[in-house]
C-alpha cells in the first residue's frame, strides 16, 4: 500500500474514533425531531444516529455525495436550543463521519484532479500557518477541564469552538478536490444542487417564522428573523452572510439552458429568496444582493446596450408609476413592462422574468415604513459601528506578538467583558459546583445608564393551552436585591411574544436558599405550532443570583415538563440568549476580526485566496461564483460572519472550491 494511501487511512481511523467519543458523550438520544428550521415538537429517540447511518452508507456508495450533502445540512442542521450544546454539535458529528469517509475512499492517483493557482496555495499555507498560531494564542491561558469550559463565549475554549471552522475547511481540501472531479463537473452535479436545497430549507424556515410571529406581509414591525441559525442568540447577521452567499447561485441554474428542470427550479426558489433577504431588513444584506444583481447582468448583457437601457428606463418608469398611482398603476405597469422587455430580448425570456421577479417587489418594499426607518439611521449607525471599530482595536494587548499575530481564536468576547472601554460587565451566566451541589449563577449587567441588557436562559417546553401549571424555583442573593424575571412565552429565539409572566420579585439578601413557587397559567400558549420556552433572568446593580431546581409542572397531575432543572447535567437542554445588545459578542468585521485573532498574516492569507479566487472566477466568466463570493464580502463588511463555525465552513469551502482549476489550465 503506497504511503499516502496508507496515511490518509490513518487519518480516517483516527476521524473515526473522534466521532465514537464524540457520541459517547452528545445527548443523541434527547435531541428534538427536528431543528428550529424544519419545525415543530420533539421526539426523544435515535433519529440523528438513524440520519449518520443512513448518511454513512450513502458516503460508502457515492463519496462524492458529501459535497451536495454538507451544503444542504450546514444551515439547517442546528439543535442548540434544544440540546444546550454549542461547542460540540450535530453538524460535527456529520463532519467526522464525512472526513472518515471520504479519507478512507481517497482515490490512489491524485495527479489528475483540479488543484489551485500558487498564489492560492500561497495565500492557504499563510491562512493554515495563521489558524495554528490562533488556535494556539487563543487557548491561552490553558482552560481548566470543568464545567464551565465548553459552555461559555468566556472560555479560554471558545478558541476551539471558532477555529474549527477552519480546520474542517483543512481536513475536507483532498476529498473536496476529488468530489469537483478532473473536469469541475462536481461543482455542478453536487455543490451547486446541496446550496440549492439548502436555500430552499432557510428560506421555507424563515418564511415560517415570519407567519408565525410578526406576520407574512408585516414589514413595518422590527422582529428580525433568524430562521435556523442559533448563532443568531448573540445577534450578528449569520442569516445575512448565508443568504448573501447562496442567493446569487440561483444565476447559474437561471442562466442553465441546457436543463429546464433547473430554471423552473430556480425562478420558484428566487421569490422565496428575495423575500427573506428583504424581511431581514438588513441594509449590509441589501447592499450585497444589489452587487451581486449587478455582477450577474454585467456579465450577461454588457454587449447588449439597448437590454440595458430598456432594463434602466422600465425601472425608472416603475418607480414613478408607483409614485403617482399607487399600486393601481404599478401593477398593470408591471404587466406590461414585463411583456415589452421579453418582446425586446425573445433569446433571454428567463433572464427577463427573472429580473422582474427581483425588481416588481422592490420599490414597494422601499418604500414600507420600516424600510425608510432603517435607511434614515445610516449616519447614527455608522458612527456607532466606527467607534465600535476602534474600540475592538484599543483592547488588543499592546505587545509585537499581538500587533503582528492577533489575540488568538475566540477571544474578542472575554477581552471585552474585561477590559472595554466604557468599564461596563455585560450580563454574563457561571455553573458553580459546591460540594455534590451544582447550581447557575446569573450576573446581571452593570452599564453606564445603570441598566441594561438582559441575558436569558432558555429551555424549550410544551405546554396545553389553558392548561394551569406550578413554577418553582430555588434562588439564592448574597448580594444586593436583585430583580429575578421568570416567563413563558412564545419565542423563536430573539424575541418573545404572549408572555405568562410570574410577578416580578425583588430577591433580597439572604444567607441561605430560598423557594418560590407561583401558580401559571398557559392561557393561549401552546394552542399553535409556535414554539415556547421558559426564559430566566436576572436584573439589578450589581445583581448576582443563584438559581437551583427549576421546575415547571402541570397541575393536579405533576407531570415535569422541564429537563436538567438542577443543572446537574451542566448546560444540557438550557440555551441562552442576549436579545439586543449584541457589540459586546461580535467585532462586526471580517477583515478586523481576522486581525483581531489572526493578525497580519491571517488577513493577508485570506486576501490572497480571495484575489486568486477571483481572478480564476473572471476567466472563467463563472458571475454567479463570482457574484455569491463578492457579496459574502460586502456582508462582512458590517459583521464578523466567521465567528460563525458553520458559516466559516461553508464560505471558506465555496471559496476554495471556486479557485479550483483543472489540470488543462494550470
Amino acid at each position: 500500500m503506497p504511503m499516502r494511501v496508507c496515511a490518509a487511512r490513518i487519518a480516517a481511523v483516527a476521524f473515526f474514533a473522534a466521532l465514537a467519543l464524540s457520541l459517547s458523550v452528545y445527548p443523541i438520544a434527547d435531541t428534538p425531531a427536528t431543528s428550529a428550521s424544519l419545525a415543530g415538537g420533539q421526539l426523544a429517540g435515535y433519529w440523528l444516529l438513524a440520519v449518520l447511518i443512513a448518511y454513512a452508507l450513502l458516503l460508502w456508495r457515492r463519496p462524492s455525495a458529501w459535497l451536495a450533502a454538507l451544503p444542504a445540512l450546514l444551515p439547517v442542521l442546528d439543535l442548540a436550543p434544544a440540546t444546550g450544546w454549542f461547542f460540540l454539535e450535530e453538524i460535527d458529528l456529520l463532519l467526522m463521519l464525512t472526513a472518515a469517509i471520504t479519507w478512507w475512499r481517497l482515490p490512489r492517483d491524485l495527479a489528475d484532479l483540479p488543484t489551485w493557482p500558487p498564489l492560492f496555495r500561497a495565500g492557504l499555507l499563510l491562512m493554515a500557518t495563521s489558524c495554528a498560531i490562533g488556535l494556539w494564542r487563543g487557548l491561552q491561558p490553558w482552560p481548566p477541564l470543568d464545567v464551565n469550559t465548553f459552555n461559555n463565549y468566556l472560555s479560554s475554549a471558545n478558541a476551539l469552538r471558532v477555529a474549527k471552522g477552519w480546520l474542517w475547511t483543512l481536513i475536507l481540501l483532498p476529498p473536496l478536490r476529488h468530489a469537483v472531479g478532473a473536469d469541475l463537473r462536481g461543482m455542478r452535479q453536487y455543490l451547486l444542487p446541496g446550496m440549492m436545497l439548502g436555500l430552499l430549507m432557510v428560506t421555507t424556515a424563515a418564511i415560517r417564522e415570519r407567519i408565525q410571529f410578526p406576520g407574512l406581509l408585516n414589514f413595518a414591525s422590527a422582529y428580525r428573523i433568524s430562521a435556523p441559525f442559533s448563532a443568531m442568540h448573540t445577534g450578528g447577521a449569520a442569516l445575512d452572510g448565508y443568504l448573501a452567499l447562496s442567493t446569487p447561485l440561483l444565476a447559474a441554474w437561471l442562466l442553465d439552458r441546457s436543463t429546464p428542470i433547473r430554471v423552473l427550479a430556480a425562478l420558484m426558489l428566487l421569490p422565496l429568496a428575495l423575500y427573506t433577504g428583504l424581511a431581514t431588513f438588513s441594509r449590509g444584506l441589501y447592499a450585497a444582493l444589489a452587487t451581486a444583481l449587478i455582477i450577474v447582468a454585467a456579465g450577461k448583457t454588457w454587449r447588449r446596450p439597448r437590454l440595458i437601457a430598456a432594463g434602466a428606463g422600465t425601472l425608472a418608469t416603475l418607480e414613478l408609476a408607483f409614485r403617482l398611482g399607487g399600486y393601481r398603476a404599478y401593477l398593470p405597469m408591471l404587466v406590461l413592462a414585463t411583456l415589452l422587455l421579453m418582446a425586446i430580448a425573445r433569446r433571454s425570456p428567463t433572464l427577463i422574468l427573472a429580473a422582474m421577479l427581483v425588481s416588481g417587489p422592490l420599490i414597494p418594499f422601499y418604500h414600507g415604513y420600516y424600510v425608510n426607518e432603517r435607511f434614515s439611521t445610516v449616519g447614527n449607525d455608522w458612527t456607532v459601528r466606527l467607534k465600535h471599530w476602534q474600540q475592538a482595536l484599543a483592547i488588543m494587548n499592546d505587545d509585537t506578538a499581538t500587533n503582528w499575530l492577533g489575540m488568538g481564536f475566540g477571544t474578542f468576547p472575554a477581552t471585552w467583558y474585561w477590559h472595554n472601554p466604557q468599564r461596563e460587565v455585560p450580563p454574563s451566566y457561571q455553573l458553580i459546583d459546591q460540594g455534590p451541589n451544582r447550581h447557575l449563577r446569573l450576573i446581571a449587567g452593570e452599564y453606564a445608564a445603570g441598566y441594561g441588557e438582559l441575558l436569558r436562559m432558555l429551555q424549550p417546553v410544551t405546554v396545553t393551552p389553558g392548561q394551569q401549571y406550578m413554577l418553582g424555583i430555588d434562588v439564592a442573593n448574597h448580594g444586593p436585591p436583585a430583580f429575578l424575571h421568570v416567563n413563558v412565552c412564545q419565542r423563536q429565539l430573539l424575541y418573545p411574544q404572549n408572555c405568562v409572566a410570574v410577578p416580578l420579585r425583588q430577591i433580597p439578601h439572604a444567607s441561605g436558599w430560598q423557594r418560590y413557587q407561583f401558580p401559571l397559567h398557559a392561557g393561549r400558549l401552546g394552542g399553535d405550532s409556535l414554539p415556547v420556552k421558559l426564559e430566566i433572568a436576572a436584573e439589578g446593580r450589581q445583581a448576582v443570583l443563584d438559581i437551583d431546581n427549576v421546575s415547571l409542572r402541570s397541575m393536579p397531575e405533576g407531570r415535569e415538563l422541564l429537563r436538567n432543572g438542577s443543572f446537574s447535567d451542566a448546560n444540557d437542554y438550557w440555551f441562552f440568549s442576549s436579545d439586543r445588545n449584541h457589540l459586546p459578542w461580535h467585532i462586526k468585521n471580517l477583515a478586523l476580526n481576522l486581525y483581531f485573532e489572526l493578525g497580519w498574516p491571517g488577513v493577508a492569507g485570506y486576501g490572497l485566496m480571495l484575489l486568486s479566487a477571483v481572478s480564476v472566477l473572471l476567466r472563467r466568466g463563472d458571475t454567479a461564483w463570482l457574484a455569491a463570493l463578492v457579496a459574502f464580502q460586502i456582508v462582512g463588511l458590517f459583521d464578523s460572519l466567521v465567528d460563525v463555525p458553520r458559516l466559516t465552513l461553508l464560505s471558506t469551502l465555496l471559496l476554495c472550491a471556486a479557485a479550483l482549476q483543472t489540470r488543462s489550465t494550470r
